[in-house]
């Protein structure tokens, strides 16, 4: 059972309340406005309204006070999308950036149509914008005057875009539009705004031109940065630069258009992909690091910016598509890991990574020189050396081995004594490799490429003792280590690693008498099946006729009945404490506990699942047992425990049929209380042992109230924490170890 999965609903409550404690404005309300483009859509959806209220200070219309959306034909204008999202923005007093004035793209084509004069169309300008901004001049406090004039052809001798505008009037539109912007409302800052604006040579043409304006007396208060990156760029330094170089000749900056895209395109050209790419958890990580360098980059700069403003509320909503997964909210509205970093200032994790290769036209293998050889022979590689893949870190001792969960002759990964771990897998054409285990959820550990194309990284940190499951994500795909055996977990085939535990003897693989796990088949009625259990009997069964007691041990959600005695070695652990003469030697049968049907708590309905299996191992299986082994066919020589969603089951299954079990446990699976025994009821039989256990990392107070709830009622219970764990296999090894000697006394 996965740390992950410990009382799913109590965390995804904690994660959403933790997440939404304070929002992107309120976290940054010592910086600079947060703000974010929206539409039609945006503004009128009480879900999504709430979260605009929630999360941003600023506001600017994506399209609605566009020029041409709004003056459609000349002297006719439609105000209704524009209104509606100012009246939103009136409404919850929420600033709002006007956006924009005069773009080549969206003017009416009825002001430069029929060729008009200079002057003809410096009318038509100024009566446009002089409406737009009276009418809004009371929300509105900021404008995007003119949009992307500047080329972004890096060898153009004339810096300027070619469009109508510019052809008809030269730079001198630019000035006029300022001016007649200003005069309709003195108050409101005013941004010239274009992309790519941290190139170094389109950079400095912003510059040189807004510098050129503002010599001459136009009113240009300030840059705006649209922001349209990727997470391949642009660098902090580069970002960095460029804000330095506009701080110099304006004091406001606006970062007005941010999105960061998961392909390699940047800018605000209409041109793009919309195809995006496979969201692993690579990419997420990726996304939220290139997040993470340009807020950082912001903040240092927060004495010239005033606002930073997102283009579109969620990926749904996204001029670039979903697929190319650019904002901090998905397309459900629901916040990505980008998210967590941007609100509480995160350093990135990785690196940035290279820009993928191009990839040869797989249709042509077997073609020209690539070709001739694949079909030859492999070019030679380096052999492996660890010390060049494995640089010694300070703080880090050098007494890696394999791990014990290795497939036989396999050196990784490997494990130290501190806990960190090391990993290398052979696929050489891969672009991008991460191990799932480490840093708690935020990406895992992210593998790089080494000397001989082989992919190599140790774990950040220490791991906790024990096993954990994990696997790899190999560009977008998700696949075991061929390293490592498989472990069923998380209702799939996983890797796994063991982690050396100090205490690791009480498990280990001893040389003292073994018992036996084998598998049994019994038809299930119920549901008309053939079912399967696995079954250890200690090392004396069958050396005489004695009978022996029974615990029936369940595994958790995502797993199977093979957990116990491959990840869990409840065999091995039963083996040692029968050697030491520390407990009453039974069996220990482990069968499939349904808990995976559906999934966690969707599909088929939990209830009738629950029930479905308490018939197939009251009703069917401890029959078989008792027929086909040589237990003591008794309540009182019968237990029942369970891990996780297993302790859910037993309890409900010892609650449901106390007639059956007489000894009771739960493993990090919650408590019992006296009322849940029914303790006024002499008809009821109680237990002879409650048994309660969790990590110290999970909710010990709870078993600590449980028990002396029991106790104080007159039931003899017991409880136990494993110190420094959480949610995990080795608490549950442990448990075993303490329960197994109480049984059958």
């Amino acid at each position: 059972m996965e740390k992950r999965s410990i009382f799913v609903l109590t965390v995804l409550l904690t994660v959403c309340a933790a997440t939404f404690a304070q929002g992107l404005k309120d976290a940054y309300k010592d910086y600079f406005l947060i703000g974010v483009a929206v539409n039609q859509r945006n503004v009128t959806n009480a879900e999504q309204q709430a979260l605009i209220k929630r999360e941003f200070s600023s506001m600017t219309a994506e399209n609605d006070m566009k020029p041409e959306p709004t003056e459609p034909r000349q002297g006719q204008f439609n105000w209704e999308g524009a209104d509606r999202i100012a009246n939103f923005a009136r409404q919850n007093g929420i600033k709002l950036r006007g956006h924009c004035l005069m773009w080549h793209s969206q003017i009416g084509r009825w002001m430069t149509s029929d060729t008009p004069t200079k002057e003809v169309f410096y009318q038509r300008m100024k009566n446009h914008i002089e409406a737009v901004v009276n009418r809004y001049k009371d929300v509105v406090y900021a404008w995007d005057v003119v949009n992307e004039a500047m080329t972004d052809d890096a060898n153009a001798q004339d810096p300027y875009r070619q469009s109508v505008m510019y052809k008809l009037c030269g730079d001198e539109f630019i000035a006029k539009a300022f001016e007649y912007a200003h005069a309709a409302d003195p108050k409101a800052l005013l941004f010239y705004n274009d992309y790519n604006e941290c190139d170094p040579v389109k950079s400095q043409r912003i510059y040189n031109m807004v510098k050129k304006m503002k010599d001459a007396g136009v009113p240009i208060h300030g840059i705006g940065m649209q922001g349209h990156y990727n997470i391949y760029g642009p660098k902090e330094e580069d970002i960095d630069k460029a804000l330095t170089l506009y701080k110099q000749v304006v004091s406001h900056i606006h970062v007005t258009e941010l999105d960061i895209r998961a392909n390699q395109e940047m800018g605000g050209q209409l041109a793009f992909s919309r195809d995006g790419a496979a969201v692993t958890d690579s990419l997420k990580q990726f996304l939220a690091d290139q997040y993470a360098r340009v807020f950082r980059v912001f903040r240092k700069h927060k004495d010239v910016i005033d606002c930073v403003t997102f283009w579109n509320l969620s990926d749904r909503d996204s001029w670039l598509g979903q697929n190319n997964y650019p904002l901090p909210f998905d397309a459900d509205y629901k916040p990505k890991m980008a998210y967590e970093y941007i609100r509480d200032m995160k350093a990135p994790l990785w690196q940035m990574p290279n820009r993928p290769p191009r990839r040869p036209n797989q249709g042509q293998q077997g073609q020209g020189r690539q070709g001739q050889r694949r079909q030859g022979q492999q070019a030679q590689r380096a052999p492996f050396k660890p010390e060049l893949a494995f640089p010694e870190l300070e703080g880090v001792k050098e007494d890696f081995v394999p791990s014990p969960k290795n497939q036989p002759g396999q050196e990784f990964p490997m494990v130290n004594s501190q806990g960190y771990a090391r990993f290398r897998v052979d696929i050489p054409h891969a672009d991008e490799v991460t191990v799932s285990l480490g840093l708690g959820g935020r990406g895992g550990t992210k593998l790089k490429k080494a000397y001989d194309s082989s992919f190599t990284g140790q774990t950040e940190g220490p791991l906790d003792e024990g096993f954990h499951y994990y696997h790899l994500t190999v560009d977008g795909g998700t696949v075991n280590d061929p390293g490592t055996l498989n472990y069923y977990g998380s209702t799939r085939w996983e890797s796994g690693i063991e982690i050396p535990a100090h205490d690791q003897d009480f498990y280990a693989m001893k040389n003292v008498p073994h018992g036996n796990v084998q598998q049994v088949l019994f038809w299930s009625e119920s549901t008309q099946q053939v079912r399967r259990a696995f079954v250890y009997t200690p090392p004396t069964y069958g050396k005489d006729k004695k009978k022996y007691p029974v615990l029936y041990l369940q595994h958790g959600w995502g797993e199977d009945e093979t957990a116990w005695s491959n990840q869990g070695h409840a065999n091995l652990i039963m083996d040692n404490l029968i050697a030491e003469g520390k407990v009453t030697p039974f069996i220990i049968v482990m069968t499939y506990g349904m808990t995976n049907e559906g999934g966690r708590g969707r599909g088929r309905d939990r209830g009738a699942v629950a029930k479905a299996f308490e018939t197939v191992l009251v009703d069917e299986l401890v029959p078989y047992i008792d027929s086909h082994f040589n237990t003591i066919a008794c309540r009182e020589s019968r237990a029942m425990a369970g891990l996780s969603m297993g302790g859910m089951e037993t309890k409900a299954i010892t609650l449901a049929r106390p007639v059956v079990f007489s000894y009771y446990g739960l493993l990090s699976g919650g408590t019992y209380m006296p009322a849940d025994l029914k303790m006024d009821d002499k008809r009821v039989p109680k237990p002879k042992l409650i048994f309660e256990s969790c990590g110290s990392r999970e909710r010990p107070d709870g078993i600590d109230e449980s028990v002396k709830a029991l106790t104080a009622a007159g039931l003899n219970a017991v409880g136990y924490i494993s110190p420094n764990t959480g949610h995990e296999f080795l608490t549950w090894r442990r448990s075993l170890k303490e329960l197994a000697p109480l049984l059958f006394k």
